[in-house]
């Protein structure tokens, strides 16, 4: 179970990372097409790519690609004014407990996103405006997003409560636990030995 629960852990981090570098890759390309846009208005006093309006789908799509990763990584914020005031199993089961509500947010957004492009899909819903974009095609790929980050919140979950519950606490604060200041840099070090312990 422990070699299993370390190739998911893995498997979770690797999708993660890549659901990561497309949301950055839709970033760069709003980029690139807003300063078309800039540079056809200026020199040819005309719009090429519209940009407002795509960018608009594509940053929507890449924040919800970016959430699984920030997840895995811990990069999300939480709030730890009273967190460190608390003994290790306090922090740990309010670790539990943010997690449960995570994964389910993450569910009811995936729920609804796709809900929702399903239904314009099945409406023939375009934008309001000259492009008339059908509005299924931006919000399955918000949905996709969605739903990986649901799963992804789900996976950990599930991890964490296995590791705490067998007793590798460390394991499970390492997976899911908030960092103090300064730690951040140190995990990274540790991190081969985070596995180590995870993969037991």
């Amino acid at each position: 179970m422990g070699t299993v629960g370390l190739l998911i852990d893995r498997l979770i981090a690797r999708v993660a990372l890549w659901f990561a570098r497309i949301g950055g890759v839709m970033i760069l390309l709003i980029a690139v097409i807003v300063c078309g846009d800039i540079a056809a208005r200026n020199l040819l006093n005309t719009v090429i790519f519209n940009s407002f309006e795509y960018s608009i789908y594509l940053f929507a799509a890449a924040v919800a690609f970016g959430f699984s990763h920030a997840l895995v990584t811990r990069a999300n914020i939480r709030i730890d004014v009273v967190y460190f005031l608390f003994p290790q199993s306090v922090r740990r089961a309010v670790d539990f407990i943010a997690l449960v509500c995570l994964a389910a947010v993450g569910a009811l957004f995936s729920f609804k996103a796709w809900d929702l492009a399903i239904e314009n899909a099945m409406r023939g819903v375009t934008s309001n405006s000259a492009l008339a974009v059908p509005l299924a095609l931006p919000q399955t790929f918000w949905a996709l997003g969605m739903t990986a980050f649901a799963l992804t919140a789900i996976l950990l979950l599930l991890r964490h409560g296995f590791l705490a519950l067998s007793g590798r606490g460390p394991a499970a604060d390492a997976l899911a636990g908030i960092a103090r200041e300064g730690e951040s840099e140190l995990a990274e070090h540790a991190r081969p030995a985070v596995d180590t312990e995870v993969g037991r």
